[in-house]
């Protein structure tokens, strides 16, 4: 099978690059966004696209995120993403998928992300080197463990004190960041809510937690922390409606583009709640694969290293938050001009 490569030319992006295969009908892009402090790292993505104007459009707007992402997170990696239409079966992808990062030469490389979980990284590995780490446990467990460390950076911000004891914390999502995220948080003495789809209800109450339907449901008054952990867009008119309802004093999940629009956070603003940006406090995920790239292949949230950086996400929170404060300005503007600082110099 013979691939057709296809350079598209964006403005501030370094290279895109659309993959093409037409007996099999594979199709893939890559976007780089930029690489000024290593290569790009980021996830694939293997799903079933509408178009490709809304496969574009997805793997631009992540690549991007992704080197905010690394350079909040004082990675030496750029931003970079992937994505390949799941019309393919998986089994026909590996080598072909395999052919585009050895065409990228290493400027590019891979990891885990929707429909792509390790298993289908070792299958990759077999076809080229340019793939994360798939040792160790899923990078899930880090990615709670950050978000659970930017918790308590937020409560030090706006109490002077990190406890998470007797907040109230609902969570969106229970997979394997917000299960965990739940237990991290519960061993400090947090109130915990999971809303999720019926289907995952006997899990939740199995592991002790009170299973919602969706918001309405909830029996806390005052929400303390909403954390969305499922997919994008929770953070749309439905959620400031029900902010209406029951007072939310902050957004801090481990979901990826939880603002359904740009006017949302105004909103989120204007109403008095603090919202966390994403793609700082959910890196977890991408510390612990760079440093089992560049390290150690099985580290693990809990070792020394791992540890330091996780907690940095806290200070980072922090400094987004005090940042905001002082110029009276929104967190994304603030958080964007922090990561510029690390890759525009």
């Amino acid at each position: 099978m013979t691939l057709q490569f296809t350079d598209l030319i964006q403005t501030d992006y370094e290279r895109v690059l659309v993959a093409h295969e037409e007996l099999s009908g594979f199709n893939s892009i890559v976007a780089i966004h930029n690489t000024r402090r290593g290569p790009a790292l980021g996830g694939c993505r293997y799903y079933e696209y509408v178009s490709h104007d809304d496969q574009l459009e997805d793997v631009l707007k992540l690549s991007k995120a992704m080197t905010y992402k690394n350079s909040l997170a004082g990675l030496n990696y750029g931003g970079g993403k992937a994505t390949i239409n799941s019309k393919i079966p998986k089994n026909q992808l590996y080598e072909l998928f395999g052919q585009v990062l050895n065409h990228l030469d290493g400027t590019y490389i891979t990891a885990g992300d929707i429909g792509m979980i390790d298993f289908d990284l070792v299958q990759l590995k077999k076809y080229s080197p340019h793939v994360c780490s798939t040792k160790g446990k899923d990078s899930g467990q880090s990615t709670a463990y950050g978000i659970y460390q930017a918790m308590k950076g937020y409560f030090e911000f706006k109490n002077n004190s990190p406890s998470l004891n007797e907040k109230k914390i609902l969570i969106k999502g229970y997979g394997k960041v917000g299960s965990r995220l739940a237990n991290f948080c519960r061993e400090e003495g947090a109130l915990i809510e999971v809303i999720d789809f019926e289907q995952n209800k006997p899990l939740v109450e199995k592991d002790g937690y009170k299973f919602l339907k969706n918001y309405k449901d909830t029996s806390f008054n005052e929400i303390n922390i909403f954390s969305p952990c499922a997919t994008g867009g929770d953070l749309n008119t439905e959620f400031i409606n029900f902010h209406k309802s029951k007072k939310i004093n902050c957004v801090l999940g481990a979901a990826n583009n939880q603002l359904a629009n740009s006017d949302i956070e105004k909103q989120l603003f204007e109403l008095g709640i603090d919202y966390c940006p994403d793609y700082c406090v959910n890196a977890g995920g991408v510390i612990i694969l760079a440093l089992r790239s560049s390290i150690k292949e099985d580290m693990e949230y809990h070792d020394p290293q791992a540890d330091a950086q996780l907690t940095g996400i806290k200070d980072q929170l922090k400094k987004i938050l005090q940042l905001s404060k002082d110029k009276n300005q929104l967190s994304t503007i603030s958080s964007n001009e922090l990561a510029e600082e690390g890759f525009r110099q």
